[in-house]
């Protein structure tokens, strides 16, 4: 992915519940605190792991085509869209594994996502088959905060704005 890459929204999902999957919607409503009725939404999350109550820096998760079809490829699976739990799934910005913190995802529909962190895939993964989890390790997609709410639709684009370049361009 290059600076200033523009990519197309293929899918926007959510669902109620965590786990995998989430579902396609025709669109979605993207509020302050993540894409509204779905189960990762808010401003705080609890740790799995210590039960606290933290800031939900995983408000939306977004992943990259170019990773479902390398799996297809190479293990001869089909990933749905949402089949990796993402409320957005794109193409034209590479396996996404080069966004660092602090970049920002701005689509054309207005909603602005800042990545707070690279998303590391878990066991729920290997529904799909036993390596997805290990061959998606750094590549599963990203976890982003809501800094502009809208609407997110199948069809938007979506530019990368570096985190260099937010002096610059806000």
């Amino acid at each position: 992915m290059r600076e200033g890459s523009t990519g197309t929204v293929l899918a926007v999902c959510l669902s109620p519940r965590g786990g995998i999957p989430k579902y396609p919607q025709e669109q979605v409503s993207v509020g302050p605190h993540g894409v509204e009725g779905d189960y990762h939404c808010g401003a705080f999350r609890v740790s799995s792991r210590t039960g606290q109550r933290l800031p939900n820096l995983r408000q939306v998760s977004v992943c990259a085509q170019e990773v479902y079809d390398e799996l297809e490829t190479t293990l001869g699976v089909r990933i749905p869209p949402g089949g990796f739990s993402e409320n957005v799934l794109v193409q034209g910005l590479g396996d996404l594994s080069d966004l660092q913190p602090g970049d920002l995802l701005r689509f054309s529909s207005g909603v602005v996502l800042e990545v707070t962190g690279q998303n590391v895939p878990c066991a729920n993964l290997m529904v799909y088959h036993p390596l997805v989890p290990r061959l998606v390790y750094g590549r599963r997609g990203v976890v982003a905060i809501v800094r502009t709410p809208g609407a997110l639709r199948a069809g938007d684009t979506v530019e990368v704005v570096p985190a260099s370049q937010r002096a610059v361009r806000p």
